[in-house]
């Protein structure tokens, strides 16, 4: 049987936890895989309704306001709007004496910017379209009181949509 004076059990000491601390430093790795899917989001149609207009007077701009209804689960903004088919149902004053204009949009970003539907309750947002609408100077009297029907279509984005191509 071998004698282990002090200085020799010190070292075998020493050299165990040296090759101890070795084997406990070193970790297996491991990877793994799968797969996955993203669906991009449906996209319903907004609606526009309770459309009314300052009133119309021969040679003065008009407003319109309206609102907009947004069944999507995102705030959409409003980038422009367009009438069309005016109609008049007053004999006398056709619907060729009043004039579609440009109009402006607001500009502030939260009043052309729709919320996003929550729960059962679309989004909605009342939006006046300024400067759009004009009853031309050459209208006869038989447009006093007359009412005209118009169809409203808005244009809109996804909020902060820069356009294709932008991220």
């Amino acid at each position: 049987m071998p004698k282990y004076t002090k200085r020799s059990a010190a070292i075998i000491t020493a050299g165990i936890v040296v090759v101890g601390g070795a084997g406990a430093a070193y970790a297996w790795t491991l990877k793994g895989s799968g797969s996955a899917s993203a669906t991009a989001s449906s996209v319903a149609a907004l609606t526009v309704s309770e459309v009314s207009s300052t009133p119309l007077v021969p040679g003065t701009l008009a407003d319109v306001k309206f609102k907009v209804s947004n069944p999507n689960a995102f705030p959409v903004e409003i980038t422009g709007a367009a009438f069309k088919e005016v109609t008049s149902n007053t004999a006398g004053c056709d619907s060729k004496f009043v004039e579609i204009l440009e109009g402006e949009l607001p500009k502030k970003a939260e009043d052309v910017t729709v919320p996003e539907k929550k729960g059962q309750a679309n989004g909605t947002l009342d939006i006046t379209f300024a400067k759009s609408l004009k009853l031309k100077n050459n209208a006869p009297n038989e447009c006093i009181g007359a009412k005209f029907t118009f169809a409203v279509t808005v244009d809109a984005q996804t909020v902060g949509h820069q356009g294709p191509g932008n991220n």
